[in-house]
């Protein structure tokens, strides 16, 4: 009898712990989750700034670089010549809105950051922005600058190696100094673009 009563009190016992350590895990899970994914969302902007500043090595030294990219949640790829957008599948609230500028000096909606149309200043507008749209489209954008002291309109651009884009896994981002590209664009008769090639593996 005194047996069988251990037994009954050890097995409660036991019932009531892993009751309480299930609570405790289903109303924990949803903020560890949470907290994960605001950990990813500011290492992404990290390497963003990372990608950014390697690019603009390259482009004023002429040089290549490789650099080491994580991507845990999301994706990566060369949207056009002028912007690379990195896609994060986290579920955070603010998953949509407003776009904008986390790196970059005109940060209205009439600077060259958030208008592609508009040409921007030397010395007035940054030469690459980082801009973000919610907690999930992050774009680093090379506008155009106009350089009114040596009369030229100046800015990177990207060109495409043979792989431009890449989902979740541990990744190689070869940056090489490809050519100076003169063509002309919108209002720019005379334009000076390095072109940085991008190849992911």
């Amino acid at each position: 009898m005194k047996g069988q009563a251990q037994i009954i009190g050890f097995t409660l016992l036991t019932l009531i712990m892993l009751s309480v350590t299930a609570i405790v895990f289903f109303w924990a899970n949803p903020l560890i989750e949470r907290s994960n994914n605001i950990n990813e969302v500011s290492r992404m902007e990290s390497n963003l700034r990372m990608l950014d500043n390697a690019i603009h090595e390259v482009a004023t030294q002429q040089t290549q670089r490789s650099i080491n990219f994580d991507i845990d949640k999301g994706f990566l790829r060369v949207k056009n010549n002028a912007t690379i957008e990195f896609t994060s599948i986290v579920n955070l609230p603010s998953m949509s809105g407003e776009r904008i500028v986390v790196k970059g000096y005109n940060k209205t909606s009439g600077g060259s950051c958030l208008n592609s149309s508009r040409i921007g200043v030397v010395g007035t507008d940054t030469s690459s922005c980082i801009t973000k749209q919610g907690a999930i489209v992050y774009q680093i954008y090379f506008p155009l600058l106009n350089d009114t002291v040596n009369n030229e309109c100046v800015g990177i651009r990207l060109g495409l190696g043979d792989n431009t884009g890449a989902g979740k896994g541990k990744h190689s981002i070869l940056l090489t100094y490809d050519y100076s590209n003169t063509t002309a664009e919108t209002s720019c008769p005379t334009i000076n673009k390095p072109v940085v090639k991008i190849d992911i593996t």
